[in-house]
């Protein structure tokens, strides 16, 4: 039978080993890459209100919580990987920390520790523990509220009922009124269901509100004064027409993530991954009542919550599920303690725990899983160390290249039109692999010679052909 004690050492383990991977390989996802390189941006420019998606361009898209914490991160540790993911991993640890709270207090130690087990080692959680993203940042918001609230409603906790709130204030700073939906539809639908309108009123509403604003609304007028038309952007484009428009043409930074109607439901199996081959236990332990009572009814709304407000969003990404992820890790581990741990399902569970974990720590050692376009780290270190020499500026020709600007220090510039390249002086240029044979005829005017291959992308230099002499 499995003890209390082995459950903490796998957690500690794939812990130990998340933080052993986050700078073990380069920023190659478009979207790490871009918030990296935005988050880089706060940093040397002393600018900590507006993120800004280029030099003179507001990034309306998201409020900074992240931004901040990724920035804080290079701030100490340096501009490098590590010190940009660690902010993530800490969140993650202070997720499991309130999952294991949560579970222990309603069910028992062993059931705690491994919610945070499968928290921690499915594919999202996993991913989420050392990602630059803004999603860690509202999955721990919407916990910490979650747990806020169950304390104010079941025991009459004070101080975490305001930690509730404070919560939904980290929330509204991490992703906008979001948190507001995935924290309140729950909260209010068990509310219902159980009759708990007493308690419901006795919670420290004036208070709490009052705190969440304090935290949230300076920013949010402060943003609006430097930047003007962002509330407008924000909340009726990003929170609006993004959810009820397929291929909302009004994203200003990126592309739409249009996906059929449902789609959520098969990213829940891909992000619960492996723990998915398990979900059928759930099932069982609804039937033998083992997820009955009033806690299991609160965790299920919680799970249920953001797959159902996402089914029918004409755009979404996996990610979304993330503030679902420490609920359906706490129904999951509900369900498995009511399966005896016999040596055979013991060493099964062991497997999945440690599954992900160690292959993504191998696969970061080795390197080629991560030899993507998306990976500018080894070319913009051969343009530096061509600098020393040869100096001219790189330029990204087509694809703006996010991870080429952060590995560059932003001095990476993007041309899309090669007659503006420059006709006095050399210079670098990237393209990637498969787009080089479209317009290659426009170099001619130029002297190019490949100076490097890496990342399915290929650098370069570039002098302008000598005019002819009179005779």
């Amino acid at each position: 039978m499995i003890t209390t004690r082995t459950l903490w050492l796998v957690l500690i383990a794939i812990l130990a080993l998340r933080l052993a991977s986050l700078g073990l390989y380069p920023l190659m996802d478009t979207s790490e890459a871009r918030y990296a390189e935005m988050a880089r941006k706060m940093l040397v420019l002393g600018n900590w209100v507006t993120p800004l998606f280029e030099l003179d361009v507001p990034f309306w898209g998201k409020p900074p919580l992240s931004f901040w914490t990724q920035a804080l991160g290079m701030k100490l540790l340096g501009i490098n990987e590590f010190a940009i993911r660690f902010p993530a991993w800490l969140l993650h640890v202070a997720s499991c920390l309130i999952i294991i709270r949560f579970a222990r207090e309603q069910a028992d130690e062993k059931t705690a520790v491994l919610a945070a087990i499968i928290f921690s080692s499915s594919t999202l959680g996993l991913l989420s523990a050392g990602v630059v993203l803004t999603d860690p940042a509202l999955s721990f918001s919407v916990l910490l509220a979650s747990y806020g609230f169950w304390c104010g409603m079941t025991r009459g906790d004070r101080r975490w009922a305001l930690a509730g709130f404070a919560g939904l204030g980290l929330g509204l700073l991490a992703k906008g009124p979001l948190v507001l939906v995935l924290v309140g539809a729950p909260a209010v639908i068990w509310t219902l269901y159980y009759r708990q309108w007493r308690a419901f009123l006795h919670l420290p509403w004036l208070l709490g509100l009052a705190l969440m604003l304090v935290i949230a609304v300076p920013w949010y007028v402060i943003a609006e004064q430097r930047t003007p038309g962002f509330l407008d952007y924000f909340l009726i484009g990003e929170h609006w027409k993004r959810y009820v428009v397929s291929k909302w043409a009004g994203d200003l930074y990126g592309s739409a993530h249009a996906r059929p109607t449902g789609a959520i439901w098969m990213d829940l199996m891909l992000a619960l991954f492996p723990w998915t081959l398990l979900l059928p236990a759930v099932y069982f332990a609804l039937r033998r009542s083992a997820l009955s009572g009033r806690y299991y009814g609160f965790i299920a709304l919680w799970a249920l919550a953001t797959p159902v407000f996402f089914t029918f969003s004409g755009n979404i990404l996996w990610t979304y599920l993330l503030p679902s992820l420490p609920a359906w890790s706490l129904l999951l581990a509900g369900a498995l303690k009511a399966v005896p741990w016999q040596t055979g399902k013991t060493i099964i569970g062991l497997i999945l725990a440690l599954l992900l974990p160690v292959w993504l720590l191998i696969a970061a050692i080795d390197g080629r899983a991560f030899d993507r376009p998306n990976n500018q780290r080894e070319l913009a270190r051969a343009w530096q160390q061509l600098q020393a020499e040869r100096p001219g500026t790189l330029f990204y020709w087509g694809r703006r290249s996010y991870s080429g600007e952060f590995y560059t220090q932003g001095q990476a510039r993007r041309v899309e039109d090669l007659a503006t390249l420059p006709v006095d002086r050399s210079f670098y240029i990237a393209r990637r692999v498969r787009d080089l044979k479209r317009g290659i005829q426009g170099l001619q005017p130029f002297n190019c010679v490949e100076q490097l291959r890496a990342s399915q992308s290929v650098l370069f230099r570039c002098e302008p052909l000598k005019a002819p002499t009179d005779l």
